[in-house]
């Protein structure tokens, strides 16, 4: 798999914003029965100082892909395996043709099935620090860093995820699709939480909460591969959240 597709790990692209109109959906907070198994930690120390950028399945096994920046400024990639039957972690040169596919449909913003459609928009606007004139606000506005950004994609009329913090992440670092039959997404919100909801933005049901990235849902469809960022992104708890037979039928 081409690198370039994780430069969005370290630098903020253009965002080509989709505005859409109409009442938002609320999501459920319904509980949900799940069953989180920790697989293992993943260090920044393990992938030569990079980040954790992609989970992938191949066979039921988990593929890991770090990202990693070279000296001259280029960007590296480092593979892990963990088999299925959870034997020694290997470590490959390249992905797997298997993987590959697999990050190639989960990353697209539109559905397996074509059924939902990922879109973005922005909303850049003045920071307020009290009442002032608008140029007192142009002038706070330059001395704090600039103007606020705000990005927000959606599902359908369903927000699913939003940040101000000016990074545009890169197509999959969020999301993740389940296989076509389910026609279901997983997606991890604003605020780190882990999140599933059909495939038209309905029924949203939030699963756990964290600082979760990277929802991969399993070829089964029985489980969700996810990383829970630790000591400020250094470390990600790279665990399998066995969802219920609710989530697990046909929609």
């Amino acid at each position: 798999m081409a690198i370039m597709r994780m430069l969005g790990v370290l630098a903020v692209r253009k965002v080509i914003g989709v505005l859409v109109l109409g009442l938002l959906v609320v999501p459920t907070l319904r509980a949900q029965t799940v069953e989180k198994q920790h697989v293992l930690t993943i260090t920044a120390a393990d992938i030569d100082n990079g980040i954790l950028a992609e989970i992938t399945w191949d066979n039921g096994a988990l593929l890991l892909q770090g990202v990693m920046a070279n000296p001259d400024g280029t960007l590296s990639g480092r593979y892990l395996l963990v088999p299925a039957q959870g034997t020694e972690l290997r470590k490959l040169k390249a992905h797997t043709d298997a993987s590959e596919k697999y990050w190639d449909r989960k990353s697209r913003r539109i559905s397996p099935t074509g059924l939902g459609s990922i879109t973005s928009a922005t909303d850049s606007k003045l920071p307020m620090y009290g009442i002032a004139s608008l140029e007192a606000r142009m002038g706070d506005a330059h001395n704090m860093g600039g103007m606020q950004k705000k990005l927000v994609f959606n599902l359908g009329r369903l927000v699913i995820h939003e940040r101000t913090d000016g990074r545009e992440p890169y197509d999959g670092e969020f999301w993740g699709w389940s296989p076509a039959e389910l026609n279901r997404v997983a997606y991890v919100d604003g605020k780190g939480d882990l999140w599933v909801a059909r495939a038209d933005g309905r029924d949203a049901q939030r699963l756990l909460k964290g600082e979760f990235t990277l929802p991969a849902w399993s070829e089964d469809g029985k489980a969700i591969a996810v990383a829970e960022k630790k000591e400020g992104g250094r470390k990600w708890d790279v665990s399998v959240i066995l969802l219920p037979e609710s989530l697990r039928g046909v929609k």
